[in-house]
């Protein structure tokens, strides 16, 4: 009889299957894709910026013309280090979902084969029964039976045979049905298990990948800020050797004094609104402290006056950075347009945001103002192209930043 129950035993691992895997969609692989559409894009600009960079070097022609070019590039630079960050966090955002989803899997596997070993603990019991009922058909001579059973060729057709053998008796109806609902429910969970094997090597093969791709991207990173910071170098140089002399960009002495207390009681007074949070702007008070440091406004470095005063003497309450007209002018944090103004005097075009908690910046002489009173912006974003209208005796951007309106030394927010 041990070898009746080998035979069936042999039969039901035979009649096992396995599901085959299906493996789960990635949602953030669009994302994904059109930021590295959008970077390709952007390093092809890059290619072409240079290559008018070396045609002008060759033609020795260090004009304005060499710095726009070199201004170009750095813009396109910096396009190309926020996508790649934004590549990045995009990564990151997959990584940690990716493993999520391995964990989950992973705990899922371990409940799924603690219930496969129960169900199959209790088919093991069930069919111990049963051997034990055919022992003792066979003792009783019931040969017949048998012979129907070991000519079977799987476990399904003994199963089936045997319930149609007359002499069973209604127990053993009982058991066979219990086995063959065993049998599915076992042959169910090990093809869930095995589906959520094969995902789970899926999973982790993308994590890998990812894992991968955002230390290439972290890589570039570093790269492009290298050579972003070369470049500007270049561009930095070539204006301190374009001028002929090396005194400061400073704004004009202001003759009409009844001009200048008319700019600041405008600047007071649009304080005063954003304040009391009238019309269509809110502004803050407070005591200036800002989470982090701000950012530069352009991408010069390059000082032609500091704060407080000028090489003479005379009182300056920002900082100048040299820059091309048409330079980009960015917001140093996130905040609200408070002031807008198009003069052709003192600050000449120039622009206000409120941060919040007191702090405001100024960026002033400006050729064009792309936002206007109202306008939310965040840290980074373009607000002007910068120039040299008002009283400037040339291209720059003049930075302030003020606390409650009170200009305060720039740097030590930079």
């Amino acid at each position: 009889m041990k070898a009746l129950c080998l035979i069936l035993s042999l039969c039901l691992i035979f009649a096992t299957a396995f599901a085959l895997p299906t493996f789960a969609e990635d949602g953030n692989k669009t994302s994904v894709s059109e930021l590295q559409t959008k970077k390709d894009k952007i390093k092809e600009k890059i290619q072409d910026a240079q290559e008018e960079i070396d045609k002008l070097a060759k033609r020795k022609d260090e004009t304005q013309e060499t710095i726009s070019a070199l201004d170009k590039k750095i813009s396109l630079l910096q396009d190309q280090i926020n996508l790649l960050q934004n590549d990045i966090d995009a990564l990151k955002d997959q990584i940690q979902k990716t493993q999520d989803d391995i964990d989950k899997t992973e705990q899922e596997i371990v409940r799924t084969q603690e219930e496969i070993d129960r169900k199959q603990a209790e088919f093991d019991k069930t069919f111990a029964d049963y051997c034990q009922r055919l022992r003792a058909m066979y003792v009783s001579g019931n040969t017949s039976n048998l012979e129907v059973l070991l000519t079977s060729i799987d476990i399904s057709s003994i199963l089936t045979r045997s319930q149609m053998i007359k002499s069973v008796s209604q127990q053993d109806s009982r058991t066979l049905d219990d086995l063959m609902k065993k049998m599915a429910e076992i042959e169910r969970a090990k093809a869930e298990l095995e589906k959520k094997r094969n995902q789970l090597k899926e999973d982790k093969k993308l994590l890998e990948a990812s894992k991968k791709s955002l230390e290439e991207n972290m890589a570039s990173v570093k790269s492009s800020k290298s050579e972003l910071d070369k470049e500007v170098n270049k561009a930095n140089a070539l204006m301190q050797k374009l001028r002929d002399d090396t005194s400061e960009y400073q704004e004009k002495i202001e003759t009409n004094e009844a001009q200048l207390r008319q700019v600041q009681q405008e600047i007071d007074a649009a304080y005063a609104r954003a304040s009391r949070g009238t019309g269509s702007i809110a502004g803050s008070r407070g005591d200036g402290s800002h989470s982090g440091t701000l950012s530069y406004p352009t991408y010069s470095r390059s000082v032609s006056a500091g704060y407080p005063n000028y090489s003479s003497g005379r009182y300056h309450g920002g900082v100048d950075f040299r820059c091309p007209s048409g330079t980009k002018v960015c917001s140093a944090a996130d905040g609200v347009v408070i002031v807008a103004k198009n003069l052709n005097y003192s600050y000449g075009h120039y622009l206000i945001i409120d941060h919040g908690n007191g702090l405001s910046t100024l960026y002033a002489h400006n050729t064009t103002l792309l936002v206007g009173v109202g306008d939310h912006v965040s840290r980074g974003q373009q607000i002007a192209f910068s120039g040299s209208t008002g009283n400037s005796t040339g291209p720059h951007c003049h930075f302030e930043v003020r606390v409650n309106g009170t200009r305060v030394n720039p740097w030590n927010y930079l």
